[in-house]
């Protein structure tokens, strides 16, 4: 789905949300493309589970992140995910059978569940103390902010 679409917002607000994170970025040595499109994640995070009992989650996640914010590839298309999954150090015909893997597909499906369950809607979110949530990629400024007025009881 096109960006402006799933935020309803112009193309331009768009590139300017997109404008912040790649400032934010580059503040801080990262290379960043704004994907053009907000993928559907469903079979990275099922890709992930598997990963995970692999031991090889967190090189998994790396070339998901290098992809879709360096590389600006659709995490939703097999190739991508099949690619990844190599890049990983993974092999890549058991990882994408592993998409079909119902142990996989429930440990998703959980996860999303309560997500939703406890309001969760976007990411990344921060719950603090287990009441607070800090929805959005935020500045570090205002994410200290935040948690200070949470510290001193001002939330």
């Amino acid at each position: 789905m096109p960006l402006s679409e799933y935020f309803g917002a112009s193309r331009e607000r768009v590139a300017t949300m997109q404008e912040g994170l790649r400032a934010r970025a580059a503040d801080l040595g990262l290379p960043f493309q704004s994907p053009e499109i907000l993928s559907n994640t469903r079979k990275a995070h099922i890709l992930s589970e598997y990963s995970r009992d692999l031991g090889k989650l967190e090189e998994l996640h790396r070339e998901l992140f290098r992809a879709n914010f360096v590389e600006g590839l659709n995490l939703g298309d097999d190739a991508v995910l099949r690619e990844m999954a190599a890049r990983a150090g993974l092999d890549p015909d058991e990882a994408m059978a592993a998409l079909e893997e119902p142990r996989y597909v429930e440990r998703v499906e959980a996860a999303f569940g309560r997500s939703r369950q406890i309001g969760i809607t976007g990411v990344p979110t921060f719950i603090v103390e287990g009441k607070y949530m800090i929805v959005g990629a935020h500045p570090f400024d205002a994410l200290r902010d935040a948690f200070r007025r949470i510290a001193a009881g001002e939330a």
